[in-house]
């Protein structure tokens, strides 16, 4: 008897001394913000939220009238007091924890962005998953003011948009909070995809974008910005992007042309491409191997002599050999020569290489950097040639 008085004392204590939920909160008490913009406000910080209006995306309501989202702002000195102040103008507690994309104005990008990154990251509530992009030429808050078509929620279309960019097509990447946060700490300078806003910005906001085929105001990833540490400090195009990528491993399938044997052009789409980089020491210098191996197929056929050979794809094989090569090439050159920072992650290849080497190369890693030998190799594998054997356009031409 004395055992189940003592067990049912020890429950009582231990029911007592447990938190429970304690930072429980009621849905209906939330707003659900997907998207934040950041910018500057002078020497403020300004915080977009786009938020999720329930009444217009709930199945109940799937045809309710009205944006599907709204938007709140507020300035403060700091990144989360201007979250709080969202609650000036929201009558809901902004809610952070399913957000899918974070903005940065590019005015912002320039002064530095770790404090906000660090500040979400640290914050337990919020995932690190959601994708990281720069508002090229604008701010922040005119991105996620533009209401999109396909997507009723921008920043899914933001996210869903970057994610299909970045699986099909070479010159965009994706970059999520805790992934920039391990660039910064392995000494890898690390890149962001710009997204630019065509059009006007005010048309974007109404409803009037979204009410007719041909869009006033559009949403475009284009090119990646190069930063220094946490700040912004120039942009790659497409073409140098291409480049960084496919050093980078971040190539999964894209499309690119190249000239045909004898004239002409031919689209290939890339099935799989892996790219493996080696650091080594030659006659006390560092030297880097950069070997990429990808399987294509052929897209598209405007060539003048036939392709049916084994001659022939031999050729374009050795062809877009080359141009892979001269991408990775001018990617690194620009780099070296306008930005002279370590985007590649050489210098993170040598440290994992050889530790010790590293050590000494650190201090002096600026120069290094700049002369940096740098050996390029590329294997291509042109399997097939579509669901045809020749082109049709032949038979036009003849």
């Amino acid at each position: 008897m004395m055992r189940r008085i003592s067990l049912l004392c020890l429950l009582t204590i231990s029911l007592l001394t447990l938190p429970g939920c304690w930072d429980r909160e009621e849905m209906n008490d939330l707003a659900i913000a997907l998207g934040i913009g950041v910018d500057k406000d002078g020497d403020m910080t300004r915080v977009t939220a786009q938020v999720v209006v329930p009444s217009s995306v709930s199945s109940k309501a799937g045809s309710a009238p009205g944006s599907p989202v709204t938007l709140y702002e507020a300035s403060a000195a700091t990144l989360f007091e201007a979250i709080q102040k969202l609650t000036e103008e929201s009558p809901r507690k902004v809610f952070l924890s399913h957000i899918r994309v974070l903005v940065f104005g590019e005015s912002f990008a320039r002064g530095g962005i770790a404090e906000v990154l660090e500040g979400l990251v640290r914050d337990p509530s919020v995932r690190p998953d959601y994708y990281v992009m720069i508002a090229k030429n604008t701010t922040a808050n005119n991105i996620l003011n533009v209401l999109t078509p396909l997507d009723r929620i921008p920043s899914e279309k933001l996210y869903n948009s970057l994610e299909v960019s970045a699986r099909t097509w070479a010159p965009t990447t994706t970059a999520t909070a805790d992934q920039l946060m391990t660039d910064i700490i392995n000494d890898i300078q690390p890149v962001i995809t710009g997204v630019v806003l065509t059009g006007d910005p005010k048309v974007g906001g109404s409803d009037q974008n979204i009410q007719s085929a041909d869009t006033k105001s559009k949403l475009k990833f284009t090119g990646v910005g190069v930063f220094n540490k946490d700040r912004l400090v120039g942009w790659l195009s497409e073409q140098h992007s291409k480049g960084y990528n496919y050093i980078r491993n971040k190539v999964s399938s894209t499309v690119g042309h190249s000239e045909c044997p004898g004239g002409g052009e031919i689209a290939l789409r890339v099935l799989r491409t892996t790219t493996k980089m080696k650091a080594k020491m030659e006659n006390d210098e560092p030297v880097i191997d950069i070997h990429v191996e990808h399987v294509s197929i052929i897209q598209g056929v405007e060539c003048i002599r036939k392709i049916d050979s084994t001659e022939v794809i031999y050729e374009l094989e050795k062809e877009n050999e080359k141009r892979i090569v001269q991408l990775m090439q001018d990617s690194v050159t620009k780099v070296q020569q306008e930005f002279n920072l370590d985007i590649f992650g050489f210098g993170d290849a040598i440290r994992r290489a050889n530790p010790a080497v590293w050590k000494k190369l650190e201090p002096q890693w600026e120069s290094k950097f700049r002369q940096l030998n740098i050996n390029y190799s590329c294997k291509i594998l042109i399997k097939g040639m579509g669901t045809l054997d020749d082109s049709f356009l032949d038979q036009l031409k003849g």
